[in-house]
């Protein structure tokens, strides 16, 4: 059994994938199983905060070419017990993938096995974003003390719950 915890934010620069960084390096030094997965497709730079080169293949890959699993894109860190899935930011469009696409890829991170999934999502309140904050019933939103990203962070918050409880009720026929 896992735990998946997204990592959001309402407004870019806040610190979300610093956060997710340390956070996943934290609990494999505590001895846990981590997969981190950079989800800010329009703008992924986890492996920087790993001290990891994009040289490898990332989500991208995963949408667009047919047969590459998840799994398979799984990138072993300097520290033990630490895992990372790419971003991919290099392959335009990425950020906006099929709504099946998004399906199965929700799927997929469900179906990892560590003890920890941690989801570094792109800010901001798109329905891509709030699906994968969605994926769990618990999930982290980092802000900072600024007016700007505290209204941001408030947004995300309303955007979500409007998103959820909208799933939460059958499309009429």
């Amino acid at each position: 059994m896992n735990t998946i915890i997204p990592i959001a934010s309402g407004k870019g620069g806040v610190g979300k994938t610093i956060f997710t960084a340390n956070l996943g390096i934290t609990l494999a030094q505590m001895g846990k199983t981590v997969i981190v997965i950079d989800l800010d497709l329009g703008s992924s730079n986890l492996h920087t905060c790993l001290g990891i080169k994009n040289s490898f293949p990332g989500i991208g890959n995963y949408i667009y070419k047919k047969g590459v699993s998840l799994e398979s894109l799984i990138v072993k860190t300097e520290i033990d017990r630490l895992y990372f899935i790419p971003g991919d930011s290099l392959i335009p469009g990425t950020a906006n993938m099929q709504y099946f696409i998004k399906k199965k890829l929700l799927r997929d991170i469900q179906n990892l096995v560590a003890d920890y999934i941690l989801l570094d999502l792109g800010a901001g309140t798109s329905y891509n974003i709030i699906d994968f904050f969605l994926i769990s019933k618990t999930g982290i939103i980092v802000t900072t003390p600024e007016t700007t990203s505290i209204l941001s962070a408030y947004a995300f918050l309303k955007t979500t719950i409007y998103r959820m409880l909208f799933r939460s009720f059958p499309a009429k026929s």
